[in-house]
C-alpha cells in the first residue's frame, strides 16, 4: 500500500495520503495588560531600547536597580496591576565599566552606565594537586554586595600535553558571559597566533600564572551614563511597540513629554488606526479634551505611610487601565494597599474634577481608597463624540471592535477574498458572529445583523462597512424613591 502527502488528487496507487497542518485560522493577538512607559532618569544600566519587565523579573540584572529603588518608582507602582511594563531606556553615548590585567583577563560590564562601577569580580584558585594537569579557578561576580554569578573554570597547565588533554588548541580563547559581565581571558588573538607559530603557549602561560598564584578581587570602573534620548525617540516606539496604554508617569509635569504623548496618541488613533490610549499626570489641570487620554489629578498614602504623588499614582492607574478588559469599568475599584487619598478632595472639588475629565482617588469609609470614576479627558461633547465617549469602558469596547475588525480583515480577507457580494457576505458573517459574542459578554446590547451592512466602495477594491452598535456601560448611579406609608 502506498501513502504520503498530496497536493492534488492525482495518485495512482491505492493508499492513504494525509496532509497534517493547522486549521488555517489566524491567531488574533491582544496587547491587554501591556503598558508602555518612558524612563525619566538615566538608569545607568540595561540595554538601549525597550526593557520588558514583569513583577517576577530580575530587576537588578535588567535595570541595575532593585524594583523598589526610587528611580523605578513608577514601574513598581504600575506593576501592581499591569502584567508587563515595556520600559523605554533610550540614551546616546556613555561607557562600560571595565577592568584589565594585561595578558590575563579583560572584564567588561554587560551594559554602559555608572551602575557598572558597582561590579567586582573575584578569581579564587583551588589547590594544585600533585601530578594534576589542570587547576580550577572559581570566578565570582558581585553587584554591590550581592553575589550574582559564580562559575568554575578549569585551566590546563601551560604545556602541550595538558592543553591537548583538555581538548583545547593553542588558539582557543577562554570566555565567561553572564547577565553582568563579559570576561575574556588571555592575550589578543593576533599576538597569540604569532607566538604560537614559534611553538610557545603564551595564552595559557599568561592565564595560568595570572590566575592561579593568588586569589584576586578586581573592581570595575570607568562606567558613565549616556544622554537621555527618550523624548526625541518616543514616537518611534509608540508606533511600533505592542501595548494597550502608554504613560508619562514619573516625569515632572513641567516636561513637554506629556503634550507630545497626547499628540502622538491622537495621531495613532485617528491617522494610523492604532487604538491605544494614554495616561498622564495632571495635578495642574491642563485641558486635553480627548477620549483616548486619561489624566490623574491626585495621589494617595499607602498603608505603610508612603506618599504616592500624582505623577507616580498615574502609573498605578495606567497599569490598571492597561489590564482592564473592555467589559470592565474601574469606577470604585479599590486600591488594596492604600489608606487615604492625598490630597483629599471635598464634594465640590471632586465634582469639579470629574467635570474636567480627571481621574480622582477618593477615600471611602473604612480607610478605603477607590477610583472615583473611570473616565477620560473628553469634556466637550458633539454629535460625533457624545457624552458616552467620556467613559473608558465605552471607549475600550469601541477600540476592541476596531482592532479586531482590522486584524481579521488583514489576516483573512485582504488580498484573499473577491470583492463581490459573495465575498462581502463572508466578511459580514464573520463580523456578525464576532459581534454576537460581544453581546453575550455584555460589551454591547441589542445587536441585530441588520445593524451591519457591506457594499462595494468607490473603487473596485474598496468595501464600505456601516455598523451600528450600542456599548454597555456599568451601573454607577442609584436613584431611589423610598416611600414611607
Amino acid at each position: 500500500m502506498a501513502g504520503g502527502t498530496w497536493r492534488t488528487q492525482n495518485k495512482v496507487r491505492p493508499g492513504a495520503y494525509i496532509n497534517v497542518k493547522g486549521d488555517g485560522k489566524p491567531v488574533l493577538t491582544t496587547p491587554l495588560g501591556r503598558l508602555l512607559m518612558f524612563q525619566n532618569k538615566p538608569l545607568g544600566w540595561g540595554k538601549k531600547g525597550i526593557i520588558e519587565l514583569t513583577a517576577t523579573s530580575d530587576f537588578t540584572a535588567l535595570t541595575g536597580h532593585n524594583n523598589t529603588d526610587e528611580v523605578l518608582a513608577p514601574v513598581y507602582e504600575a506593576l501592581k496591576n499591569a502584567e508587563t511594563v515595556l520600559l523605554l531606556n533610550d540614551f546616546d553615548g556613555g561607557a562600560k565599566s571595565t577592568s584589565t590585567k594585561s595578558g590575563v583577563y579583560t572584564v567588561n560590564a554587560k551594559y554602559k552606565g555608572e551602575q557598572g562601577n558597582n561590579i567586582s569580580v573575584s578569581f579564587a584558585p583551588s589547590p594544585l594537586a600533585d601530578g594534576a594537569n589542570t587547576r580550577d579557578v572559581t570566578v565570582t561576580t558581585i553587584f554591590g554586595t550581592k553575589q550574582v554569578d559564580q562559575v568554575k573554570i578549569t585551566l590546563p597547565l601551560p604545556k602541550a600535553d595538558a592543553i591537548a588533554a583538555a581538548g583545547l588548541t593553542k588558539e582557543d580563547q577562554l570566555e565567561i558571559h553572564n547577565d553582568y559581565v563579559d570576561i575574556n581571558f588571555g592575550t589578543p588573538a593576533e599576538v597569540t597566533k604569532e607566538l604560537n607559530a614559534k611553538g610557545a603557549y603564551p595564552l595559557y602561560t599568561a592565564i595560568f600564572n595570572g590566575l592561579t598564584q593568588n586569589a584576586a578581587n578586581v573592581s570595575l570602573a570607568g562606567g558613565s551614563n549616556g544622554t537621555n534620548k527618550v523624548v526625541d525617540d518616543m514616537n518611534d516606539y509608540l508606533e511600533n511597540e505592542f501595548y494597550t496604554v502608554a504613560t508619562t508617569a514619573g516625569w515632572d509635569e513641567s516636561s513637554n513629554i506629556h503634550k507630545l504623548l497626547v499628540e502622538e496618541i491622537k495621531l495613532l488613533r485617528e491617522n494610523v488606526g492604532i487604538k491605544v490610549r494614554a495616561v498622564v499626570p495632571n495635578s495642574t489641570g491642563v485641558v486635553y479634551n480627548y477620549e483616548g487620554v486619561s489624566t490623574v489629578l491626585n495621589g494617595y498614602v499607602l498603608n505603610d505611610g508612603t506618599v504616592v504623588t500624582p505623577n507616580i499614582a498615574a502609573a498605578r492607574f495606567a497599569g490598571m487601565s492597561a489590564s482592564a478588559t473592555p467589559d470592565q469599568a474601574l469606577t470604585y475599584t479599590q486600591l488594596d494597599d492604600a489608606a487615604e487619598a492625598k490630597p483629599k478632595l471635598n464634594n465640590d472639588k471632586t465634582i469639579e474634577a470629574l467635570n474636567a475629565g480627571q481621574i480622582v482617588f477618593t477615600t471611602r469609609d473604612g480607610s478605603r481608597v477607590v477610583i472615583e470614576q473611570d473616565i477620560n479627558s473628553l469634556t466637550k461633547f458633539t454629535s460625533t463624540k457624545p457624552k458616552d465617549f467620556r467613559k473608558n469602558r465605552v471607549i475600550k469596547t469601541l477600540d476592541e471592535i476596531c482592532t479586531n475588525t482590522t486584524q481579521t480583515f488583514e489576516t483573512s480577507f485582504l488580498g484573499k477574498v473577491s470583492n463581490n457580494e459573495f465575498g462581502r457576505n463572508l466578511f459580514k458573517a464573520n463580523r456578525v458572529s464576532y459581534l454576537s459574542v460581544l453581546e453575550s459578554q455584555n460589551m454591547i446590547r441589542d445587536f441585530d445583523p441588520s445593524n451591519l451592512s457591506l457594499t462595494q466602495g468607490d473603487d473596485k477594491d474598496a468595501v464600505l462597512m456601516d455598523l451600528y452598535v450600542t456599548p454597555v456601560d456599568s451601573m454607577e448611579k442609584l436613584y431611589v424613591n423610598l416611600v414611607v406609608r
